[in-house]
């Protein structure tokens, strides 16, 4: 049976993204968690507006075939290596939250050659420092587990409103014929994200393998560009499974969790122009569940860090 075959609609998709530095032995610092929770509406049910932007936009060579809106609500929490210090530690980042709601804009289509090509628009509004809930959040978690709690949080970047404008194109290529059985697939990709909390442009791709591969554009990380894509159709696979692997360059021109605030005076920490990322996992695919779980290895962010950092995230997708 094949799920999302050409000219077919994708239903609705809700994906719940869990990231921590801990699921990779990398105790808390940096990036230490992500939380993020998005849905997007079926292809048939996209808003006429929503259609007639997607249209209004830059085709950029794409035909577009199957516009989609979706909604997401996230957090992400940053903290120095040391966090049991009440100290002001100028060497290391700053502690720092971002909470945030953001709305997606998805096109999928194709190009002149009929490679199958997805869109990924996001408009993301929200709040940096004490309003981002990230101290309570990581203080609550470590009382939970019964963990010495977090002593810097004082320290942590001030209240500041954020907006970020996102765009990332991907392409996928498929040099087994597509359908059920063994696949193989690459997924380059390329997109900038502009705005007060990070501006950067990104370059890089995914090769993955395996069986009955969901007909979507691969397992996304919180701060990817793009969103989950996929859903179910009117023939859905029962069961599909596939490993990947893939990397991204990413070239830096700010971070407000490095550079600090914008508007008022806070702390920072000189940051790297250039950033990598290696990653790589594996996704279990059911008719209406999805799940994957990743590990990212992410090149040093700032000049004082004295290593790489990683993180493990887990994936929980339903389709209907």
């Amino acid at each position: 049976m094949i799920c999302g075959a050409l000219g077919e609609s994708h239903g609705p998709i809700l994906t719940l993204v869990e990231e921590n530095d801990d699921l990779a032995r990398n105790g808390d610092q940096h990036y230490t968690q992500g939380l993020r929770l998005t849905y997007s509406w079926g292809e048939d049910h996209t808003p006429e507006w929503a259609n007639s932007l997607a249209n209004v936009l830059p085709a950029l060579g794409m035909k577009i075939e199957a516009p989609r809106f979706g909604l997401a609500l996230g957090q992400n929490i940053y903290t120095p290596k040391n966090i049991f210090t009440p100290d002001m530690v100028r060497s290391d980042r700053p502690y720092a939250g971002w909470l945030y709601l953001g709305a997606i804009l998805q096109r999928r289509g194709s190009t002149a050659r009929a490679t199958p090509v997805l869109d990924n628009f996001e408009m993301d509004f929200g709040i940096i420092g004490p309003d981002s809930l990230a101290e309570n959040t990581q203080t609550w978690w470590h009382a939970l587990g019964g963990w010495v709690l977090p002593q810097g949080w004082h320290h942590q970047l001030k209240s500041e409103p954020g907006l970020v404008l996102k765009f990332d194109r991907q392409w996928k290529f498929s040099p087994t014929a597509p359908g059920a059985g063994w696949g193989l697939e690459f997924i380059p990709h390329a997109g900038v994200s502009l705005g007060n909390v990070q501006t950067f442009g990104v370059a890089g791709g995914m090769a993955r393998a395996g069986w009955n591969i969901p007909d979507d554009f691969g397992a996304q990380n919180i701060d990817s560009l793009a969103t989950q894509a996929g859903g179910c159709t009117s023939k859905a696979r029962c069961f599909g499974a596939y490993v990947f692997a893939g990397v991204d360059g990413r070239a830096v021109a700010r971070n407000a969790f490095l550079d600090g605030n914008l508007w008022r005076p806070s702390l920072s920490v000189k940051k790297e122009p250039l950033v990598g990322d290696l990653k790589a996992g594996g996704v279990l695919a059911f008719k209406h569940l999805e799940f994957a779980l990743s590990f990212v290895e992410r090149t040093r962010e700032f000049i004082a860090q004295t290593r790489h950092d990683r993180f493990g995230s887990v994936s929980i997708s339903v389709k209907f």
